[in-house]
């Protein structure tokens, strides 16, 4: 699986401590996505986001600060939901 460039916004003082402490923030990036898809996954193969009723909404998907799609139901480039 090959790699491409994403352009994300993070606070400065993050950058800074990030390094600091030797993380790559790339790699960590990529875990952090990788766990919430993770997390996440389980809940669309429950069904049709679409469909759902009012006891599946979008704040029902996520949990927790940090993990905040703009649009959890957003078919992705390569077609997979995430």
């Amino acid at each position: 699986m090959g790699k491409i460039n994403v352009t994300i916004r993070v606070q400065e003082e993050v950058v800074e401590e990030a390094k600091e402490v030797g993380l790559n923030i790339s790699r960590t990036c990529e875990n952090a996505l990788k766990q919430a898809i993770k997390q996440l996954k389980p809940l669309y193969s429950q069904g049709n986001p679409e469909d759902c009723s009012n006891s599946c909404s979008k704040k029902s998907l996520v949990r927790g600060v940090g993990f905040e799609p703009t649009n959890p139901y957003r078919t992705a480039a390569s077609g997979l939901r995430l």
